[in-house]
């Protein structure tokens, strides 16, 4: 097994990223199974890669290994398989995060199986043992999202060593998403943040009553994600952070821009900087007469935040 932190320590001075890239995947794919007791059952019929409302967040690097591994350009790839997603945050039901997310159903997937296996994303290689790691896998294997879930439906053994293996793709997994939300957004996250737009989404929902409107759970229930992915798709136009996202991703067609972002990638006094910013001084965007204005505000509650 190539050691992670030797792939690192030499990658700055490869000149193909390409190659750094290969030994990459191929430590994540050692990674995927090693110490792993856990099976797809054979005759699943793969509800998570067909499930719209099961969302797969990837970074830059899951996209960059799902282009070399088709042959294809990072720019191709991006526009007919991957969109910007919304994803839910713990502090606040209103506000999502913005962050890259694979088309659904899943376009990698044929004939129930999956054409990325070796570059699949992170967070298809840790679903599900990862539940079981943050004792998660009982509260999550009662939801209905996962009924038709066969591997959820008995539990999953998980070794020591195989935890181990888990905090290390975890890790993997933190990195690449901040450094990829560094590139993107230039910030450690970016969220957008939809509380005055109640009457709007209902009513693209069509869910709109004549009743006044007031702020609830059911409210929010009413809304799908769907519903907020478009909305967004529809009034980011004019804005810098997203139209300048093209330009981002083509730039990683090219040595030069691959290299840059591996660089990044490697910066760990970088990555403890996004660290120490996330749920601090979140990037904020919200719709204000049609329009995206943006702050830099904590997510966390007051009683959360001591200095």
């Amino acid at each position: 097994m190539e050691d992670l932190g030797n792939l690192q320590a030499v990658s700055s001075a490869v000149v193909n990223p390409s190659q750094w890239l290969s030994a990459y995947f191929r430590t994540r794919a050692h990674l995927a199974s090693s110490e792993s007791e856990f099976h797809c059952d054979p005759v699943c019929t793969r509800p998570g890669c067909k499930n719209h409302n099961l969302l797969v967040p990837v970074s830059l690097i899951d996209l960059m290994g799902a282009a070399m591994h088709h042959d294809e350009s990072v720019v191709a790839m991006s526009q007919r398989h991957y969109t910007l997603g919304l994803f839910p945050n713990e502090h606040n039901d209103w506000i999502k995060q913005v962050s890259l997310r694979l088309k659904k159903p899943c376009p990698f997937l044929k004939n129930d199986q999956c054409t990325s296996y070796q570059v699949r994303p992170l967070a298809c290689v840790l679903f599900p043992e990862y539940l079981v790691s943050e004792g998660r896998f009982q509260a999550e294997a009662g939801k209905e999202l996962f009924r038709d879930f066969l591997c959820l439906q008995s539990p999953i053994l998980l070794s020591p060593q195989r935890a181990e293996v888990l905090k290390r793709l975890k890790k993997m997994w933190e990195r690449e998403t901040l450094i990829s939300n560094f590139y993107l957004f230039n910030h450690s996250h970016c969220y957008i943040d939809f509380s005055n737009l109640t009457k709007e989404l209902l009513q693209a929902a069509g869910t709109l009553r004549d009743a006044a409107p007031t702020e609830t759970s059911a409210t929010r229930a009413a809304i799908p994600n769907r519903v907020l992915e478009h909305f967004l798709q529809e009034h980011s136009a004019g804005c810098q952070t997203f139209e300048g996202l093209s330009a981002k991703l083509d730039r990683l067609d090219n040595q030069e821009g691959q290299v840059h972002f591996l660089q990044l990638l490697e910066d760990d006094r970088l990555l403890k900087k996004l660290m120490r910013s996330v749920d601090d001084r979140d990037l904020i965007f919200k719709f204000v007469k049609g329009k995206l204005q943006t702050t830099r505000r904590s997510l966390l509650p007051g009683e959360y935040k001591f200095y």
